[in-house]
């Protein structure tokens, strides 16, 4: 792991800070933390930041059981670290370390940021109450705006996770047969991803034969059968930055209504794609592609967006009806386009793309449409 990258992406963030007075900003989301030092956190200890600091090297606070491992992982040499109960020493909390840290570093007065709405309410009531004299402010569009324009070494990595991807697709491809289960296969394609570096998943991997099931199934020890659809989502992680890739497979020859469905899905898509480039708005897109699933007879229940930006987590822009964000060169966007009847049936289709001048570059080498598997 090459920490030098995520160095580099802290200072992105830092220089923006002393352009806005802010002296510290307070990262608990794992995305974040992910950016700017480049290491992972267990969730489960309810208790992991980065305190960026504008002027100096940044501070790592996590529980004593991860010591050890992030004086070897990383390049934050300023490791803090609250105690465990169950541990021999004094225990201690993350919120009780949090606001010492600040003290310790003089913040009693400073500009903090912190990412709202994320942040945890209680841990952040505490910071206001025992920092009365200091000034919290909302850095989390700050941060989302560094986070949203890749440079070229970022743009590589994106492209090596969504390889990774599509090694875990063409292994779905491979392994297709009558009476294989939902985590059998899926199996197939996360070991085809490990052979390629990935790291860890961010979520679970899904694959489901079901199709009345819209998505964020957890497969099952189900079989395969012909005329199943098999509908399956990707989640491998690089360097971490992360790949989203949902496909839809029809096992056997699909009747003529869904591939229908399947035709009048991808030939939208190609005209949404043509969309994608700086300056378009993404509620403007949303709109425009529900309406056209309105005009091809098909239900919109509306029930997520049609899109999302993506590094190192899920990130603006998102493709909402009541919020927008205009497309900007070098943002990377994991676009989901979908039909759905709930109860009945499903198809989406979701891929990433480089938001460029010319037209968007497709990160995946599996075509848009419907895959279809013959036994």
């Amino acid at each position: 792991m090459n920490y030098s990258f995520f160095r580099k992406n802290a200072e992105k963030v830092r220089k923006v800070m002393r352009e806005k007075g802010i002296d510290v900003f307070i990262l608990t989301n794992q995305q974040k933390i992910s950016y700017v030092a480049g290491t992972y956190h267990n969730d489960w200890n309810a208790g992991n930041a980065v305190f960026l600091w504008a002027n100096r090297e940044p501070t790592l606070l996590v529980s004593n059981n991860e010591k050890g491992r992030v004086e070897i992982e990383g390049y934050i040499k300023d490791i803090q670290y609250w105690n465990l109960a169950f541990t021999d020493v004094t225990p201690s909390t993350f919120i009780e370390r949090s606001v010492e840290v600040l003290k310790e570093y003089g913040c009693e007065k400073s500009v903090i940021a912190v990412e709202e709405p994320s942040i945890n309410w209680r841990f952040y009531n505490n910071l206001i109450t025992k920092l009365p004299n200091a000034t919290f402010v909302d850095g989390e569009d700050m941060i989302n705006e560094i986070m949203m324009i890749k440079d070229e070494e970022e743009l590589e990595i994106m492209r090596r996770v969504c390889a990774i991807s599509d090694a875990g697709t063409q292994a779905i491809i491979e392994n297709v047969r009558v009476g294989i289960t939902e985590a059998e296969l899926i199996g197939y394609a996360e070991l085809a991803m490990r052979k390629l570096g990935c790291t860890y998943y961010y979520t679970p991997n899904q694959c489901c034969f079901d199709n009345r099931i819209h998505c964020d199934h957890v497969p099952t020890d189900r079989v395969l059968r012909i005329g199943d659809k098999i509908c399956y989502d990707l989640h491998p992680v690089w360097h971490e930055y992360r790949s989203d890739h949902f496909r839809t497979i029809a096992f056997g020859q699909p009747d003529k209504e869904y591939a229908k469905m399947a035709d009048f899905l991808t030939d939208t898509l190609h005209k949404l794609n043509e969309m994608l480039i700086p300056g378009q708005s993404t509620s403007e897109i949303e709109r425009w592609f529900r309406a056209k699933v309105k005009e091809g007879g098909y239900p919109d229940v509306g029930i997520r967006d049609i899109g999302h930006g993506i590094g190192t987590g899920h990130l603006p822009p998102f493709f909402l009806q009541d919020k927008d964000w205009i497309l900007q060169e070098n943002s990377v966007v994991c676009i989901s386009p979908y039909i759905f009847d709930p109860g009945n049936y499903n198809l989406l289709m979701e891929y990433m793309v480089i938001v460029r001048k010319n037209g968007p570059e497709f990160l995946h080498k599996h075509k848009l449409g419907l895959i279809v598997v013959n036994p």
